[in-house]
């Protein structure tokens, strides 16, 4: 590497094989206490000081709020590695974006004086951006923020700050007294609006490219000792680069209602939730790894997971009980292994984030920059030869979403599955035991603050015990039809109810075989007595089906 000096400041000329490292990149000296800078333009003793003296010209309106910002100045060691109090006349709002979920709001805006990020050289300080389209996050129920969210917001900033996180300018506080995240504008959105335009033309390598970039990011995030706990499609912001679009993490470790202490209820997007999670586990760095494998499966087939069903409790048991994405033909055999290990129901048998990061930077080097072939390469290169055939046959289109498909975070209406084994379940009434009893593997849901139900759950209970019974009395029917009987007098009054309130179909009486031939007067004696339950159609009929 080679540098150009100007003055006191040196230029970086060229970038070759030699790491950026704080030992090699000389930032000159700062002309006001003549010591070595950090960064560019950055002496850490001064601008620090400047900050402490701002300290009296601004307030947030809560001293929790006010001493986070201060923490955050305190440590910074460049001019993009703080956040900032922002009056919110500082903003014009442009329109909500309709994303954020159940516990925050966005809204698109113009912040007038924009960030300190502008280092001038003449003046040799920092100065304002001037008008710059931001992103204002509005954290919902924000005016009692509660004491573990501030404990999060502390031990998560210097993530927030991060060159793999979505830039974060400052804070600010609307009319209704809920504060807001200022953040960068991302143009292109997140990644599932940003795979709606793609139009499933995203080639293999830049999908590679995307992945390695995000398990950087998680890669950092774990190195400090921290997990993400919320990765999704919706938490990972897009920024097209020249030759490559970047991918930037925002939500890191800050996710739920901010106004509530620590419950045991699960918030977040259902398809990227590990099954430990839903099985009533803690977070890990392994459940961020299973949510990065589902993101892998989103890349692959430029769809959102699990789009064509209900994000409901039934498809959080099939995940608990081993559920996963299909996996679309054609995805490169190397892609596919990393993806299923990173989805593997035991966490102790997921890839670390830094193996991750090596193997998506080696498949890079293969793919883009190796001029000799390898096994590798040829994978990809198959995979890319089927995609262009794929699309030049069959137009690309992003199915229709299921309604109840839901990828914003929200609190998932239960809490905790736990996958557990019924010793002595009772199998059959009428048998003695050991017959009568038996292990059966069986899902439990935990009711969320269950001491406190409500009318509503426990109706919804009544309505789904009420259909168990149905699908009984349904598997009655199919056993009877599979025999080729025809029951010839089916109505309420036959349908009996066992000791444990099983539905049975009693009175085979006038029963027949589907192939015995009828009688009129017994066809007119099953009619006649229960006329409510006939089929219409018998009466034009010479046979009962």
């Amino acid at each position: 590497m080679s540098y150009r000096q100007d003055g006191d400041l040196y230029y970086m000329d060229s970038i070759e094989n030699e790491p950026k490292t704080k030992s090699n990149i000389v930032f000159g000296k700062c002309l006001n206490c003549e010591k070595e800078r950090n960064s560019v333009g950055w002496c850490k003793e001064c601008e620090i000081n400047a900050l402490k003296d701002n300290f009296k010209n601004w307030t947030s309106g809560n001293i929790n709020m006010d001493n986070f910002i201060k923490h955050t100045q305190l440590l910074a060691n460049e001019s993009i590695d703080y956040l900032e109090y922002v009056s919110f006349d500082q903003f014009e709002l442009l329109e909500v974006t309709n994303k954020g979920g159940a516990f925050s709001t966005i809204y698109s805006a113009v912040w007038m004086e924009g960030p300190r990020w502008v280092w001038d050289e003449e003046s040799e300080q920092w100065k304002r951006n001037g008008p710059i389209k931001v992103a204002l996050k509005r954290l919902n129920n924000s005016q009692n923020i509660s004491e573990e969210y501030f404990k999060q917001l502390h031990k998560y900033h210097r993530c927030l700050q991060s060159r793999s996180a979505a830039d974060y300018y400052g804070i600010t506080k609307d009319p209704t007294s809920n504060y807001m995240f200022v953040m960068k504008y991302y143009e292109n959105g997140d990644l599932h609006s940003y795979l709606n335009e793609a139009q499933g033309m995203l080639c293999w390598g830049d999908i590679v490219d995307m992945l390695w970039g995000i398990s950087s990011g998680i890669e950092n995030i774990h190195e400090s000792g921290l997990i993400h706990g919320h990765l999704h499609g919706g938490n990972l912001l897009v920024e097209n680069e020249p030759g490559s679009a970047e991918i930037c993490i925002t939500d890191v470790g800050l996710h739920g209602p901010i106004d509530k202490k620590d419950t045991n209820e699960i918030y977040g997007v259902l398809p990227y939730i590990a099954p430990e999670i839903l099985k009533g586990n803690p977070q890990t760095k392994a459940s961020d790894i299973y949510s990065f494998g589902i993101i892998m499966w989103t890349l692959s087939t430029g769809f959102r997971p699990w789009y064509d069903r209900p994000h409901d409790l039934r498809l959080a048991s099939e995940i608990c009980f081993g559920l996963r994405p299909e996996i679309i033909d054609g995805t490169p055999k190397v892609y596919t292994k990393l993806m299923t290990q990173c989805w593997h129901p035991d966490p102790s048998k997921r890839p670390t984030a830094s193996k991750l990061s090596e193997l998506l930077g080696n498949w890079l080097i293969a793919i883009c920059d190796d001029p000799d072939p390898s096994e590798i390469s040829d994978q990809f290169n198959v995979a890319e030869e089927k995609k262009f055939s794929d699309s030049e046959r069959n137009k690309f289109r992003q199915p229709k979403i299921h309604p109840q498909a839901f990828y914003t975070s929200r609190l998932l209406g239960f809490s905790k599955i736990y996958k557990a084994t019924w010793i002595d379940v009772l199998r059959d009434w009428s048998a003695p035991p050991p017959y009568s009893s038996g292990k059966m593997t069986v899902a439990l849901k935990e009711l969320s603050n269950s001491s406190n139900i409500n009318s509503k759950e426990l109706n919804e209970m009544r309505i789904y015990y009420l259909k168990v019974k149905l699908q009984y009395i349904i598997n009655g029917l199919r056993n009877i039809y599979d025999a080729n009987i025809i029951h010839r007098d089916y109505h309420s009054v036959n349908i009996l109810m066992a000791t444990d309130e099983t539905p049975i179909i009693g009175d085979l009486g006038i029963s027949k075989s589907a192939t015995d031939p009828l009688n009129d007067d017994d066809e007119i004696n099953a009619i006649i007595p229960l006329f409510p339950y006939v089929d219409p159609g018998i009466f034009s009929r010479t046979k009962i089906y």
